[in-house]
């Protein structure tokens, strides 16, 4: 195999960064993995704290009344955290790492056939 394309696969299949890592190019090869870890764990963070909230004022609303969706629907409609767009921008960010580190191991590898 090419390794142009196992170093695409790796980026693309299993995680951006690990292409450049195995054809040497360990500093761009780090650096797309702390992006793309940075951006997923601001996602994951985020949607805790929103599910944290949602729970702060459901769980008090249901004491006694264990069945009323659609008192549940009504709180989290009321909801005042803000909108998505903090998650929507870091999954953004994380997708444009991604594509970039599968075009970069691949530009990478190409360097190494032609060598």
């Amino acid at each position: 195999m090419k390794e142009s394309t196992k170093g695409a696969l790796l980026s693309a299949l299993v995680y951006p960064g690990l292409g450049q890592l195995v054809l040497g190019a360990k500093f761009s090869g780090v650096l797309f993995a702390v992006l793309t870890t940075g951006g997923l764990l601001v996602i994951i963070y985020r949607i805790t704290i929103r599910a944290y909230r949602a729970l702060d004022q459901i769980l008090p609303a249901l004491t006694g009344d264990f069945g009323d969706l659609r008192k549940i629907f009504t709180i989290l409609e009321q909801s005042t955290y803000p909108g998505w767009s903090g998650e929507i921008f870091c999954l953004t960010f994380v997708f444009i790492c991604w594509g970039a580190s599968i075009i970069h191991a691949y530009w990478v590898g190409c360097r190494l056939d032609r060598t």
